[in-house]
């Protein structure tokens, strides 16, 4: 069998770890032509200082360093498990394990880059998360490293599994859609719903003082119109683009639909309420926008998104 899809999963000690890939597993299990690889990094104990401080004999120290190699692979052994229990057919999935791994992000980036895997995967946190961080140290880094390839994080609390795509004004968005066609197309049963924020008024319509444009508040008033018109247009050509691409790659027709309003609270919390109130439990977004920052591996939007949304997986496409 052909593999078009690759999902580099990266997994630690930890139930919630488990838990984010059985969700995983569940989701992408009648998907066609995936594979998905399990990787995990373990630190070597410090053998020099244990021996000192427990005074061990150079043959217990090596004991201690076969135990603690033979649990880094049972780590490998119960994410499989956990991944089989889901419903993942084995034969679709491999593992990888480092040791002496001081840097997991850098792992995961450094192999998925030798493997040709596009897609990263990690749970929001991990086993040292410390509980009032919003996400582990490993996710941090990988979202902001990861300017190459698709992330996702995943939160194993909400079980729905329609789809919330985020379209932009920007060519991202078509590989937004396609991210999204790609990887739950099979998801029959699964609505999926475009949606874009319409952002406030452009500078243009502004003069250079931050106020209406000397041709008067009618003028002013015209402007506007004949901006949102032709945005508005814009985004329901790039919709209906998108709605083909999405039908074209499986999707029932029916259960593709098009949202898109003004901006109220600020588009990253928009995309959140509609996120949560349209019982949405994947969320893809674009990395970046229309603008490209450079101070920052992520776009300030995306960001927020990142750290706040909760669903299933939140998807960062690049």
């Amino acid at each position: 069998m052909k593999i078009t899809k690759n999902v580099l999963f990266g997994i630690d000690d930890s139930d919630f770890a488990r838990q984010a890939l059985a969700g995983i597993g569940g989701l992408l299990k009648n998907s066609r032509d995936l594979k998905m690889t399990i990787f995990h990094g373990a630190t070597d104990p410090n053998l020099p200082l244990l021996s000192k401080v427990l005074s061990l004999s150079p043959e217990a120290a090596e004991k201690h360093q076969k135990l603690w190699s033979l649990e880094a692979q049972k780590v490998l052994e119960r994410a499989k498990d956990s991944l089989t229990e889901s419903g993942f057919n084995p034969d679709m999935m491999s593992t990888v394990s480092e040791k002496k791994c001081n840097d997991p992000a850098g792992s995961m980036l450094k192999l998925a880059g030798s493997e040709g895997i596009e897609t990263v995967a990690v749970g929001r946190w991990g086993k040292t998360t410390i509980s009032r961080q919003v996400m582990g140290s490993v996710t941090y880094r990988l979202s902001q490293m990861a300017d190459n390839l698709a992330l996702w994080v995943i939160e194993p609390r909400i079980w729905v599994h329609n789809v919330l795509v985020g379209l932009v004004d920007a060519p991202i968005t078509y590989r937004v859609v396609d991210h999204a066609a790609r990887y739950f197309a099979h998801l029959k049963e699964s609505k999926f719903t475009l949606f874009h924020v319409i952002p406030s008024e452009p500078l243009q319509c502004w003069n250079s003082g931050g106020v209406i444009d000397k041709e008067g508040p009618e003028e002013y008033q015209e402007k506007i119109v004949g901006w949102l018109k032709e945005y508005t247009d814009r985004i329901k050509e790039i919709a209906n683009e998108a709605k083909e691409r999405l039908v074209s790659a499986g999707v029932p027709e029916q259960n593709v639909a098009f949202k898109f309003q003004r901006q109220e609270k600020g588009i990253a919390r928009d995309i959140l309420v509609e996120l949560e109130s349209g019982n949405n439990g994947i969320l893809v977004i674009g990395r970046k926008g229309s603008k490209d920052i450079r101070e920052f591996g992520i776009g300030s939007k995306a960001n927020k998104l990142l750290h706040t949304a909760r669903a299933f997986i939140v998807c960062v496409v690049s």
